[in-house]
């Protein structure tokens, strides 16, 4: 059910993208970058901060977490 529902999710973003062309309509998309060196031998700032829900949607913080959403969001293995 739920690869189902990520289809139709891809299909309805990939129609309204069409739609939103037409339109000339802003899109946002997020790019999550990879550590540094430097932060990956640092322990407290090799922490991540965000959490990719799926291509679209993300959480940032660890105590009060809040969700973006975004037309597409790139995690860090994105090249």
């Amino acid at each position: 059910m739920q690869d189902k529902y990520k289809a139709e999710q891809v299909k309805r973003k990939g129609l309204l993208n069409e739609l939103e062309d037409l339109k000339g309509k802003i899109r946002v998309y997020c790019r999550i970058r990879p550590l540094s060196r430097t932060e990956k031998a640092d322990e407290e700032r090799s922490k991540i901060c965000c959490n990719v829900i799926d291509e679209f949607q993300l959480t940032v913080g660890e105590k009060y977490p809040k969700t973006y959403n975004f037309d597409t969001v790139f995690g860090m293995d994105t090249t």
